[in-house]
């Protein structure tokens, strides 16, 4: 009784710790989740790319409209802005093309730790995205674009 009690026992921790160190499938749905919230953001990249770039095809109308604006200067600017636009886009393009989703040959702890990195790297991407979009949007604000 006292050997069944303890195998019990046993089993019933052995499945606790199981279920406490997770199932791949909840990380996984964690970054598709972060993903998403990433992509949302991609639409405000691609909007404050296409002011930036309706900016410095037409200097001439920028120097019309702010005449002490140094144009030679805010083509510079608007050109990093973009070039760091692109690499954010970039970057989320890279990350969505090598994630596999699919963990197939994986052990659940391997899967958990390969959607752990991903995550990692999604919340990376996440914040290289706001920070240009801030960035890029306070520059905007300037000309009201």
């Amino acid at each position: 009784m006292m050997k069944k009690s303890i195998g019990i026992l046993l089993i019933s921790v052995a499945a606790i710790a199981c279920t406490q160190k997770g199932d791949y499938k909840r990380v996984r749905d964690e970054v598709m989740k972060f993903h998403d919230v990433v992509m949302a953001d991609h639409g405000k990249i691609i909007n404050n790319q296409m002011a930036l770039d309706t900016l410095v095809k037409d200097l001439k109308g920028l120097k019309l409209k702010y005449p002490k604006v140094d144009t030679l200067k805010e083509k510079a600017e608007i050109t990093a802005l973009l070039n760091k636009l692109t690499t954010a886009e970039d970057s989320m393009n890279d990350w969505m093309h090598k994630f596999e989703p699919d963990v197939t040959g994986k052990s659940n702890d391997e899967a958990i730790q390969y959607f752990e990195a991903e995550k990692s790297k999604i919340a990376t991407i996440d914040s290289l995205y706001k920070v240009e979009i801030k960035v890029s949007g306070e520059y905007l604000s300037k000309f009201k674009k």
